[in-house]
This record gives C-alpha cells, structure tokens and sequence, in this order.
C-alpha cells in the first residue's frame, strides 16, 4: 500500500479542524503510578484460568489489593476528558482490543516477532512512572493533526524509523508496515484517539492499527504489571 506525500498537507489541515485542540489538563495528573507489590497472597490470581504469567506480565497476586489511587478519580472534566465510544474512527475499520490482545501481542514481541509495536501514547512525563511491559511510548504530540499540519515530513521520519514504513522517493510504502496498539490512559482519553486519526490521515493500513480503548485505567485496574 503506497500513499503519496503531496496529499498530505490538505488531509491534515481538516484532520486539524476536526481534532479536539488539547488533552491535556495540568491541574490534574491524569497518569498512572507503578503498580504496588504484593504484600500477601491469596487465592490464585489468573490472567486466564491456569495462566499467572506471560512474557512477565501477571496481576497483583494480593485478593485485597485495590485499585491505584491515580485513577480513582470518576469525574474529569470533559471536554478533554470525554468518554471515547468503542469505534470512534468509524468508518475506517480500526479494531478496538482487549486486555488480552495487548498481552498476546506484549508475548509475541518478547518472542522475537517485529512485525508488531505496542505504543504508549501519552506524553513522556506520564510514560516515565509506568507503562505497559514490551511497549513503547511514542508521545501523541509527536503524532496527531498539529503535528502533521507543523511538520509532516517529521512525521513521515517517525513512521519510517519506529514503524516500518518505507519513503520511496515521497510515496510511502505500507507493505512491510507494523501492526501497531495505541493505548493512552483509558476510555476517557483522548490522546491515543489523536495518535491514530493521524495515521489514518497518512494513509496506514487500517487493518495494521489496534485501539486499546481501556488504557492503563482498565490496566490498571486488572492489578497487571507495568514497568
């Protein structure tokens, strides 16, 4: 699949006006913290019935553990913090995934398969207390409609260095092209939303991007491990 460069700025201008123009809101860290160990065991606590652990991922092993107090928070303002519905970039045909798919892809990244990325949207600062084990962050910043209607050719470096997409000659190449996880900080964020609507803009294969709707709040909520 090859996508030609010159459409890019026009696409990105309306990618623009469509886009909420910030997620982000300083008065509240919306962000995660690492989960806390385990003080006590109790009954066993299984990612599937029979599995504790995959590719060093497992859920808080403690029956009284409770969930993070970053996310006990019910009502963030919105907007930005709006509820994202389950297909938000419908037409296009953009999977929204489960806890377990994101595991399975984490394991077969471990595995050696680079055909795969699990992305961290969100910004640095929030990355840097906590993300999903095996993924990588790729802030949101770097990669929605601003970004695109700034500088679309950094955006263009970005997918061809983290992402497998081949630049020939101002047409980009999808055929070797990542399948990607975007994942923020749950359903009520919008920042892995932004990330793949920029994506979508650039022409990445619809079929090759994966929406982890509930983020690090449902992660986080699971007891699973982040790093």
């Amino acid at each position: 699949m090859k996508t030609k460069l010159f459409a890019l700025a026009v696409a990105s201008t309306f990618a623009l006006s469509a886009q909420a123009a910030t997620f982000h809101d300083s008065s509240f860290n919306w962000n995660n913290t690492s989960s806390a160990p385990a003080v006590k065991a109790g009954k066993p606590v299984g990612i599937v019935e029979g599995v504790l652990e995959i590719a060093g991922i497992s859920r808080n092993a403690d029956n009284g553990n409770t969930v993070d107090p970053a996310f006990a928070k019910t009502s963030r303002p919105c907007p930005p913090f709006c509820i994202q519905p389950t297909e938000p970039f419908a037409p296009a045909a953009v999977e929204t995934v489960t806890e377990l798919d994101v595991i399975h892809a984490a394991r077969d990244i471990a595995g050696g398969d680079a055909s795969q990325l699990i992305i961290d949207a969100r910004t640095k600062g929030w990355a840097k207390k906590g993300m999903i084990p095996h993924a990588v962050n790729v802030p949101f910043t770097k990669l929605n409609s601003k970004a695109l209607a700034k500088d679309p050719m950094a955006v263009v470096e970005l997918m061809v260095e983290k992402f497998g997409v081949k630049d020939l000659d101002g047409v980009l190449d999808y055929d070797g092209a990542k399948t990607l996880y975007l994942y923020c900080n749950g359903s009520w964020c919008g920042q892995s939303p932004a990330a793949i609507r920029a994506l979508l803009t650039m022409g990445y294969p619809q079929s090759k991007i994966k929406y982890y709707r509930g983020g690090m709040n449902d992660w986080k909520l699971l007891g699973l491990t982040v790093k």
